[in-house]
């Protein structure tokens, strides 16, 4: 048992000084090149077997070869509502996938797309590396408050999961705490297994790991007794500036953030010395202005540099991002991001619930192309599901049940399908939202 996490972590470490021997030798006046060329080696393929981009070469809207940026700007950009209605011509057709991936996230438009086994040797090594930025090992214990999705399912595939949360989470020397609710009562109760656990550092959600500290502050000094590396926090940037120094100030340890998306995995990562460094080894990372020309402040676009089933070019995720530092059109760090931005659902004055656990909630309908809820001054929610047919009784009921395995007055929720989702004034299409 004790033996396990130093496996993993000499098995991981070769990769990882590999990785720090790669980034540390490439000058950063070449990386677009290198990132050009390899993207171009890959290009190949794609055109040959991605139904979507062999159109485009056919027709003779995009170059065959992409020798310089120019050729590459003349990609289209896609973004995530564009992959959700051309999955099937946007997916590689050489070999089979092997798993479909739903994504998450506060848009309330899931993404499911394709994906090989073999695309997670490419980015996990860049998880350890970015934690590296902090001292974090792969033999270090982790405490972790996060959604727990694993549990809202059924049958035999559920058992699998919580076996291996409950029993393989233990081996590897991580905890995991469940994020759903957030009440001060369980964030009371998280900062006693922190304590009890021990853990080298903690990862959350960013606006969780905000309210676990200022309900624990109490307990800063048993925090600082901990003697932790970091805490880092994920899926969302935190509310205000300050909130990083708070949390520094409860634990006694440096706060980082992680960049990553479903689609993208992890694709920055703050360091110690300020700002977000890119992973451009594997992710070309534009910012484009409104008018698509690049800029230093801007939305984010990003291609993928491995194979994918799914393979992501000039992808948009929806964030911007600010004090973009390039080489020539290459992003490789940025002072800041904006625009993930989880809400709470309020179950009542004292109980927020935290956006991903709705979606876990709804995600594994393969109906269920968006959704939005909408709520009332008093509290008074409903769900609105976009969907690529009719929603039956036993869908009702499916969403229902993982409701009520996350809180039971989930159920009380009504569930309505429109055809189409309120949008705000600027356009936009936000899963939370006042009637």
């Amino acid at each position: 048992m004790f033996f396990l996490p130093h496996i993993r972590e000499s098995i991981m470490r070769p990769r990882v000084n590999k990785q720090i021997q790669f980034y540390s030798k490439v000058d950063k006046d070449k990386i677009s090149k290198m990132q050009l060329k390899k993207f171009n080696e890959l290009w190949q393929h794609i055109q040959e077997n991605v139904p979507f981009y062999k159109n485009l070469v056919t027709r003779n809207d995009v170059p065959q070869n992409i020798n310089n940026w120019e050729d590459f700007k003349k990609l289209p950009i896609i973004d995530r509502f564009f992959a959700s209605s051309n999955i099937k011509n946007l997916t590689d057709k050489s070999k089979k996938h092997d798993l479909l991936v739903t994504t998450g996230g506060s848009t309330g438009t899931p993404l499911k797309y394709p994906s090989w086994k073999t695309e997670s040797r490419d980015y996990e090594v860049n998880v350890w590396f970015a934690r590296n930025f902090y001292n974090i090992s792969r033999s270090d214990r982790m405490f972790r408050i996060w959604g727990h999705s694993h549990l809202l399912g059924s049958g035999l595939s559920k058992y699998k999961k919580m076996l291996a949360f409950k029993v393989g989470l233990p081996l590897i020397g991580y905890k995991r705490f469940s994020a759903y609710d957030l009440s001060d009562e369980k964030l009371r109760i998280a900062g006693d297994e922190i304590i009890r656990f021990k853990p080298n550092y903690i990862i959350g959600y960013s606006k969780a790991l905000q309210m676990l500290a200022q309900i624990n502050k109490d307990r800063r000094d048993d925090f600082h007794n901990l003697k932790l590396k970091a805490v880092i926090g994920a899926a969302e940037g935190f509310e205000k500036e300050d909130d990083k120094y708070f949390i520094s100030e409860i634990f006694g340890c440096p706060v980082g953030l992680e960049y990553a998306s479903m689609e993208t995995k992890i694709l920055a990562h703050t360091h110690p010395e300020g700002g977000y460094r890119v992973l451009w080894r594997h992710n070309l990372v534009e910012c484009v202005d409104e008018e698509d020309n690049p800029s230093e402040n801007g939305r984010i676009l990003v291609t993928s540099l491995y194979p994918r089933a799914f393979p992501l070019i000039r992808y948009e995720l929806g964030d911007l991002i600010s004090g973009a530092h390039k080489n020539v059109n290459s992003v490789y760090s940025f002072d800041n991001v904006a625009g993930r931005n989880n809400d709470f659902l309020m179950l009542d004055e004292n109980t927020p619930i935290h956006s991903e656990s709705i979606t876990h909630a709804i995600k594994f309908s393969n109906k269920i192309t968006a959704y939005q809820i909408r709520y009332t001054r008093d509290l008074k929610y409903t769900i609105y599901v976009k969907a690529n047919s009719i929603m039956n009784e036993n869908d009702i009921k499916e969403i229902k049940r993982r409701l009520d395995r996350i809180d039971k007055r989930l159920t009380n929720i009504e569930i309505k399908q429109v055809d189409s989702l309120k949008q705000t004034i600027a356009g936009k299409t936000k899963w939370l939202i006042e009637e």
